[in-house]
């Protein structure tokens, strides 16, 4: 049996470039599939408790609100907290404390996130423009 290799935080944040990082994390899903089935309230109530929340705060700040953590790529609308290592139904069902490990969570554009789950390179933002100095646009 192969065994799976345990991806980080701490190693991804070595990477030096965007496109590297999302093929670090790339996952090769299918679309349509579903992942918890009937089960998906388990997952809908593990993301709206206390406890989640806060992580998912704490990972925001320390990735400055970033896709991928990436200083040039801020993200300005909905951020997404992505699990860095698959989560399964056991693990939300017994809490494993790795589900609230910041070294298991990114900072991920809702599109770099679905990239990072079907392994679409396509639904990447190709031109994305960091925010500069004197703009005046709001998140």
């Amino acid at each position: 049996m192969a065994r799976q290799m345990i991806k980080c935080y701490h190693e991804l944040i070595q990477i030096p470039t965007f496109q590297e990082r999302f093929k670090y994390l790339k996952l090769y899903g299918k679309v349509g599939e579903d992942i918890f089935g009937f089960a998906r309230f388990v997952n809908q109530s593990f993301y709206t408790s206390d406890k989640w929340r806060s992580v998912r705060n704490q990972v925001i700040i320390r990735d400055n609100g970033c896709d991928l953590a990436m200083a040039d790529r801020e993200i300005g609308y909905r951020i997404h907290v992505h699990h860095i290592n698959p989560v399964s139904l056991e693990q939300l069902e017994n809490e494993d404390p790795i589900l609230f490990d910041p070294n298991n969570l990114i900072c991920a554009d809702p599109m770099t996130h679905r990239a990072i789950h079907y392994g679409d390179e396509s639904l990447l933002v190709e031109d994305y423009k960091p925010r500069s100095p004197g703009d005046t646009k709001l998140w």
